[in-house]
């Protein structure tokens, strides 16, 4: 039983992982490298929210300090 993807994303995603099973089936591509790119892709998502974070504490010091002064 196939799941069918109705959304467009949906069947962009299932098309995507399909070809990505297809050439790792057919050695095109190495299981290795696929993870080291899902890897690299989660760290930087991990480092985009810490450096969000980072900015908002940064910037709720900065108004908290400018209310003091008025």
């Amino acid at each position: 039983m196939l799941f069918r993807a109705k959304s467009k994303t949906g069947r962009l995603v299932d098309g995507a992982a399909w070809a990505l099973d297809a050439g790792i089936g057919f050695g095109f591509i190495s299981g290795a490298a696929v993870a080291a790119a899902t890897g690299r892709f989660l760290l930087g998502g991990i480092l985009a929210a810490v450096a969000f974070g980072v900015f908002l504490r940064f910037k709720r010091k900065r108004a908290k300090c400018s209310e003091g002064t008025e």
